[in-house]
């Protein structure tokens, strides 16, 4: 969930970070090397292997959910817990179970079939079974996943899992399958650090702003411009906690964070914070995915 933390600046997974604002629920990070700030997770792992599993043994995979149920039903639930006074299965009747909603499956958590990986050749096309697809530009001398989908190939970025590109399978041999706005995309990948930085103005009239394209510490192409650290100064941050203006930030940025940014550190701050730090924004840490791409 989070790549990075500095100064309680937080450098997040942005296909979590797009799930928590689809969601509407606020993320929080907890302090690191501060287990008083966490919840009690932990305990109840230790109370499951302690009590249901401790000294048991399984024939197989069957045998261990029968016991595990059946010790749900006769001690786990029944139990008085220390915590509530009550027992678990009385309080959820009584208060927890009506507060229950549908779980929300925004499109970015749609399940992707198996898949292979093809490295991007410096013309844009992939090799798959005896025929060549063009992927996005960006791609270009790097790895991506494919895979067939309903008579269609799907390919797939490996680092996010997003989908970047969709072509109907050719049945022939020997044929090269090309999406022309893949090779115009490229075009325009030089506009995006201008775009980015053009949206954040008009979006919150920053006292100071400063974008920078990190790609090239990560393993991707260099002129993929996918991974960029934003400083953004504002006097709308006021009152604001963290997790909110990185989600405003991300708002602004949907069609951005939709078209292949895969990373985004923001440094989002209040003017009376930025004069603080003395007007400067920590540096990003080396990627920790291996060397760069070539």
């Amino acid at each position: 969930m989070v790549l990075h933390e500095q100064y309680r600046e937080l450098e997040l997974n942005q296909a979590f970070a797009a799930y928590a604002t689809a969601a509407g629920f606020r993320i929080h990070a907890c302090e690191g090397y501060d287990p008083e700030s966490k919840g009690k997770v932990e305990a109840g792992v230790k109370y499951v292997k302690g009590n249901a599993l401790a000294g048991e043994v399984f024939d197989d995979w069957g045998h261990l959910e029968a016991h595990v149920r059946q010790w749900l039903d006769e001690v786990a639930n029944i139990r008085r817990h220390g915590t509530t006074g009550e027992a678990p299965q009385v309080r959820f009747e009584c208060d927890e179970q009506a507060q229950l909603g549908p779980y929300l499956t925004p499109a970015s958590l749609a399940p992707q079939a198996s898949a292979e990986t093809r490295k991007v050749d410096k013309t844009g096309l992939l090799s798959w079974r005896a025929n060549k697809y063009s992927a996005p530009m960006a791609y270009q001398g790097s790895r991506v996943g494919v895979c067939a989908e309903a008579g269609e190939l799907v390919l797939l970025d490996l680092e996010s899992g997003e989908e970047i590109a969709r072509h109907v399978i050719s049945q022939d041999k020997g044929t090269i399958v090309r999406n022309n706005d893949h090779y115009r995309r490229h075009i325009g990948l030089m506009d995006r650090q201008a775009t980015i930085e053009q949206k954040l103005t008009r979006a919150f009239s920053p006292l100071h702003i400063e974008v920078a394209d990190e790609t090239h510490m990560h393993s991707v192409p260099e002129d993929a411009q996918s991974h960029f650290k934003v400083t953004l100064v504002s006097e709308q941050f006021s009152d604001m906690p963290l997790v909110k203006r990185h989600r405003a930030v991300n708002r602004a940025l949907a069609e951005e964070l939709a078209g292949g940014i895969h990373a985004l550190a923001l440094h989002t701050m209040t003017p009376e914070e930025w004069f603080a730090k003395g007007c400067q924004a920590p540096d990003s840490p080396p990627c920790l995915g291996g060397g760069k791409a070539s």
